[in-house]
């Protein structure tokens, strides 16, 4: 069963419900809340009689409303207009105990405020906060239940974020009418159903295509127990959940399809065989772009879905850490020939076996969080047969603590192949373009490291820690319980198992070049076999130039084959 766009027509399934009437705001009261310069900038408009009576809830994902305009996404108002305000200190009456990191703070959400700009904020009726609380790992929406605009200071209902509030945390306010001062922001006051917006420069807003999400159900599209059905050159856009999901049976295929403009997530896939995704467009999510689940780890028997030759970009917007362009759970899975972009966050995530990631570009992610790689997978040393090949990663430098990494293996991933990467200005802070934090056996090879902060960085654990770790009950319910390390398919396809034991933070790398690269290695330690990893100045040339395979040969390395690299076949590529 094929689902199809007729030839030379675009065929679009929306969530979106066109606005109109929009008339200059010119209630002074409102007025007088905004700042003086937008005065005849703000435009208003009733979305009752658009016949829209669910507004939603500005920060619940699923059922948290957009606004557009031409098809880009709009601003809920914001202070600041960019990036983050750093509090002052943590009040709350419980403090918490000391980390690591020294940071001092309280279990209660009780924070001074720094800005005198902020006291205007009393005088709204829904304040909404975001931010990155403690850790810059973990971020989260917080509803405020008043202000003390004498003491500058902020609380914030129940519950509280789980990790707590430190001194001088970073965070935004939003959903709040009286920073309307940019362009594109827009506040919907729910009590009456109005919706105020500063229309973007040039956009005359009875001439524009203006619309606002309004469709809630988790999915626009559901697919359950079918098998070989496509669609195939089909558009969905605007809904405040997901886009489609498939749930079990098999072959089925999302083919040349653009997905645009969720709230939540593009594409889910949960169970079933053979199901793929190919040639499509996805961006502009709050959330992820594709998650995928299937196959059974304690048999190693493999789902088989893929996904090749797709775009995905500008993803996690509004929910900004762990929602990356591909989120893979379960064995057997192919990642092949797309393009992934634009995220503070990852770009991808491995949790489970068997896993192939090939000829992909990635670029620009991790800009915004810390701790992070594009590639990301975490705490679970049964995790084996992932080949990461081919693949090219560029621009992936945040973090702003420890760093950020093109492929970051986090405590105890082992077993890994890096082969054949080009890592180009990845890593930064205490992270190369490969981070490797406790973990054994993997083996990064052949891979091009081009001006990078370093190659490869290491923070080993030693064989005390590593023990503890495996003996946890925590990573003893995973490798023996959640699947069973000594099962036979484990012992046959994953040899080294029988070591587990032995030979912590032993890693190769090897057969590496190194092109005008900060450092070479962060923390190496004799654990590390490191063979022939030659560092070179590229003395203008390019990774293309540099991957021409007589000088490859020269350093001791195999063909990379850079021009094969990203998508080849999607109908959605700008010429």
């Amino acid at each position: 069963m094929v689902y199809k766009a007729v030839d030379g027509e675009t065929p679009i399934f929306t969530a979106g419900r066109d606005l109109k009437d929009w008339q200059i705001l010119r209630e002074q009261e409102k007025l007088d809340l905004l700042p003086p310069d937008v005065k005849g900038k703000i435009y208003v408009t009733d979305v009752k009689a658009a016949g829209i009576r669910d507004f939603g809830d500005p920060t619940d994902i699923g059922n948290r409303p957009d606004l557009y305009c031409n098809g880009q996404i709009q601003t809920l108002a914001r202070w600041p207009n960019r990036q983050f305000t750093t509090a002052g200190q943590a009040k709350g009456k419980t403090a918490l105990p000391p980390t690591y990191a020294a940071q001092q703070g309280t279990v209660e959400g009780v924070f001074e405020y720094t800005s005198q700009t902020q006291d205007r904020w009393a005088k709204e009726s829904d304040v909404r906060l975001g931010g990155y609380w403690y850790w810059d790992w973990s971020d989260e929406y917080q509803k405020v239940e008043k202000m003390d605009t004498n003491s500058r200071t902020m609380y914030l209902k129940e519950p509280y974020h789980g990790y707590g509030y430190k001194d001088n945390l970073k965070y935004f306010g939003l959903n709040l009418f009286c920073e309307m001062d940019m362009p594109g922001e827009w506040y919907l006051q729910r009590s009456d159903g109005l919706l105020y917006w500063f229309a973007p420069v040039g956009i005359i807003p009875n001439q524009a295509n203006v619309t606002f999400s309004v469709f809630n159900a988790p999915f626009m599209v559901q697919m359950k127990d079918c098998s070989h059905l496509i669609l195939q050159g089909l558009t969905f856009q605007e809904g405040r959940g997901s886009a489609i999901f498939i749930q079990n049976g098999n072959n089925c295929r999302i083919v040349d399809c653009r997905v645009e403009r969720f709230g939540k997530d593009g594409i889910h896939i949960e169970g079933g065989v053979n199901h793929g995704i190919s040639g499509c467009l996805l961006r502009t999510f709050g959330c992820g772009g594709i998650k995928i689940r299937g196959g059974d780890r304690k048999t190693l028997n493999p789902a088989n879905h893929f996904v090749d030759n797709t775009m995905v970009e500008h993803f996690s917007l509004f929910k900004r850490t762990y929602e990356p362009a591909v989120h893979l759970e379960g064995c057997g899975f192919r990642i092949s020939h797309n393009r992934f972009c634009f995220s503070s966050s990852s770009a991808m995530r491995l949790e489970g076996n068997d896993m192939l990631i090939e000829y992909n570009e990635v670029s620009h992610v991790v800009d915004e969080s810390d701790d992070q790689g594009a590639i990301d997978m975490f705490y679970n040393p049964s995790y084996r047969g992932i080949v990461i090949r081919f693949n090219r990663w560029s621009d992936i430098s945040g973090g702003t603590r420890h760093g950020a990494a093109g492929v970051r293996l986090d405590d105890m991933i082992s077993g890994v192949l890096i082969y054949g990467n080009i890592f180009e200005r990845c890593g930064t802070r205490d992270f190369g373009g490969v981070q490797i934090h406790g973990g054994k056996e993997n083996r990064v090879e052949n891979n091009l490291f081009y001006n990078c902060y370093a190659a490869v960085s290491f923070s080993s654990w030693g064989e005390k820690r590593w023990l503890q770790n495996l003996d946890s009950s925590t990573i003893q319910k995973k490798i023996y319980e959640d699947v069973d390390i000594r099962s036979e398919p484990y012992q046959t396809k994953y040899p080294e198992l029988q070591n587990i034991r032995l030979n912590a933070d032993a890693n190769l790398i090897r057969n590496n070049l190194l092109a005008d690269c900060t450092y070479d290695f962060l923390r190496r330690n004799d654990k590390q076999s490191m063979e022939n990893n030659p560092i070179i100045n590229a003395n203008g040339k390019t990774p293309e130039d540099i991957c021409l395979p007589d000088l490859l040969e020269k350093y001791g390395l195999q063909p990379i084959p850079i021009h094969q690299i990203g998508p080849r076949d999607n109908k959605w590529l700008e010429p």
